[in-house]
């Protein structure tokens, strides 16, 4: 049957990094299909960088891909901007989901709870028959955010948000694209887009004066550090860096693992 042996990835820029690490440790990977636009040109960069080999592809042509010999991945990036309406996020996703239903043999998608816009995963995917996974903990508790997948899930988010109370998280992704990030997120809801001054303002407000450096071990340092600065010096905040033992890559692992075994096994959750 068409995509017997395929994988498919639908996800947020903002996980890239997760993304690229799973496609450079799996050496079993015939061929690996990247859908080529705006969202995913970081991704693409990425990938090269690590030396995988990718096959960049139109999105017309995402249903007419040529059987594998062996396992096959098909990513496709979502924007960013999709977050700022959490229901809009569930339905374009499920609606891409949709059209990838027969051409895979599982579709996992790269994105936690984001505002409850997957809570109702069962709803959102009822008309698709491949069957479709999402980011979770090792209870299989779906993650809160991308910020919560480098610790683990809800337990080590818990942790975190015991241990940096009041304090603004920093991943290397969400820092690479914080100038657009930051007006997607609910305290800037209604603000204008690149207005740092109504921003710092409802930052001082909610108590925020630090920005964490969360060093996922997965992306680049130095972007994580530079882009960090630009946002501190937006708003004043002062830096700090996470001490190890938060990070880990198991929430990544995991739903890849369960992929793998209905790609190539066939087996249902």
């Amino acid at each position: 049957m068409p995509g017997e042996r395929r994988l498919a990835i639908i996800g947020c820029p903002v996980l890239e990094d997760e993304i690229t690490y799973l496609m450079a440790k799996d050496r079993g990977l015939k061929d690996i299909f990247v859908v080529e636009d705006e969202h995913s040109e970081k991704l693409i960069i990425k990938l090269r960088l690590k030396g995988v080999n990718i096959t960049p592809i139109n999105e017309e042509d995402m249903l007419r891909l040529p059987e594998s010999e062996g396992r096959s991945v098909l990513i496709w990036m979502k924007s960013m901007g999709l977050h700022e309406e959490p229901k809009d996020l569930g339905k374009e996703v499920a609606r891409s989901a949709k059209l990838l239903d027969g051409h895979c043999s599982a579709i996992l998608l790269f994105y936690g709870l984001c505002g409850n816009a997957f809570k109702d995963m069962n709803l959102l995917f009822e008309d698709v028959r491949t069957p479709v996974l999402i980011l979770t903990d090792e209870s299989g508790q779906i993650v809160d955010d991308c910020i919560a997948v480098p610790l683990g899930g809800t337990d080590g988010y818990l942790r975190l948000l015991r241990r940096y109370a009041g304090v603004f998280y920093m991943t290397p992704a969400w820092a690479d694209n914080w100038e657009l990030l930051i007006n997607k997120m609910e305290i800037a809801r209604g603000t204008e887009m690149g207005n740092y001054d109504m921003l710092k303002m409802l930052f001082d407000m909610a108590g925020y004066d630090r920005v964490l450096l969360i060093d996922t071990g997965l992306g680049d340092r130095d972007v994580l550090w530079s882009k960090t600065h630009e946002f501190s010096e937006a708003f004043g905040f002062k830096e700090i860096e996470l001490e190890p033992g938060f990070v880990t890559t198991k929430v990544s692992d995991h739903a890849y693992q369960k992929c793998l075994e209905l790609v190539d096994n066939g087996k249902k959750e």
